[in-house]
């Protein structure tokens, strides 16, 4: 399937050397995870192609008004001390795309996380400026004209068995035309779930995703994954990678594989780029000005959530300031504005 992808998807040039401008902001470790490129550059390998353009191309060929699309997220942080506990990297992530989405292809967005962290979901689309509601109000929301932003958000099982007999009914009820995956631990071979550091994630704390990406490619629904460290759901297209670059990197890589995986810095970036990506092929660039990437991560730390990599309640993504973020998206926009525009000389 992977190389199918490669031979597949095509780009006109802009797009791809936009691509190329939009990976290297968001993909280069400039926080010294030490994996980054390498994980970018194996991915990079099964496409031919810039990540996040190649991703965007895939989801707007699947994907249009009135479609729906499932976004998983939610990482249990901390997950040896306290349930109900996520981090701002993912659910940010996860709330970009969602508009992003919403206003430039016209889906139907419904976020998919472990119960105890769909408050923080809520809070995140809300701050990215969309109406959450129920999930039959969101399916119902684009007859157009008119029709209204709406997203949701759902659980899934955390019980393997029972993963595996919701897969197929949701699939049925909801008709996806994509499933993406932002920063959610994916199950290794032996179905366990793992930090970095290789320490055992409870397996009750998590959706079962890999089951329903797998069911999904099956079907012949896009998929897509984001992660930035090598134990994400999708990093299964980079398994050889992980154990090779990463400490105990043949027992956190995971095995569930997705169409197209985006490996970036930090996992709200890679959705950050991927949403800059699908504006600039929909020719929408006003769309990563109007996300306020600020906004979304204030709320969620109001709400409780924590940064990654310092664990405090603070307004940060792994470790990065609001000045860092909010200047990452106006390169994107800059870049996504004077890409389609065409470099012009007075």
């Amino acid at each position: 399937m992977l190389n199918e992808m490669k031979t597949k998807l095509q780009l006109e040039t802009k797009y791809a050397r936009l691509g190329e401008v939009i990976d290297a902001l968001v993909s280069k470790d400039f926080t010294a995870r030490g994996i980054s490129h390498e994980l970018y550059e194996a991915a990079r390998a099964q496409t031919g192609l810039p990540l996040t353009m190649a991703a965007a191309a895939h989801l707007r060929a699947h994907a249009g008004i009135g479609d729906r699309v499932l976004i998983f997220t939610g990482w249990p942080s901390r997950s040896w001390l306290i349930k109900g506990l996520t981090e701002t990297d993912g659910p940010v992530g996860a709330a970009v795309l969602a508009r992003a989405l919403e206003q430039t292809l016209g889906v139907v967005p419904i976020l998919v996380m472990e119960k105890s962290l769909i408050p923080f979901g809520e809070v995140a689309l809300r701050a990215a400026g969309l109406i959450v509601s129920d999930l039959e109000t969101a399916l119902k929301s684009k007859p157009g004209p008119p029709s209204a932003s709406v997203a949701a958000v759902i659980d899934y099982p955390v019980e393997w068995e029972e993963g595996v007999q919701a897969a197929a009914p949701l699939l049925q009820r909801i008709q996806p035309k994509a499933l993406i995956s932002v920063e959610l631990p994916g199950a290794n071979a032996n179905r366990k779930y793992h930090n970095v550091t290789a320490r055992e994630v409870p397996s009750e704390l998590v959706v079962k995703a890999d089951l329903l990406f797998r069911e999904a490619r099956s079907r012949g629904i896009a998929t897509i994954g984001i992660g930035d460290g090598g134990n994400e759901l999708g990093m299964g297209n980079v398994r050889e990678a992980i154990a090779a670059h990463l400490p105990k990197g043949e027992v956190i890589a995971p095995a569930t594989e997705v169409d197209l995986l985006i490996a970036s810095c930090i996992s709200n970036w890679g959705a950050c780029g991927l949403a800059a990506a699908i504006a600039a092929l929909t020719g929408k660039p006003e769309v990563i000005r109007e996300i306020d990437v600020v906004r979304i991560t204030d709320r969620l730390v109001d709400a409780g959530a924590i940064d990654g990599l310092t664990a405090y309640v603070d307004p940060k993504n792994d470790g990065t300031r609001h000045e860092i973020n909010r200047a990452l998206m106006k390169f994107l926009h800059m870049s996504v504005m004077m890409h389609l525009d065409g470099w012009i000389k007075g």
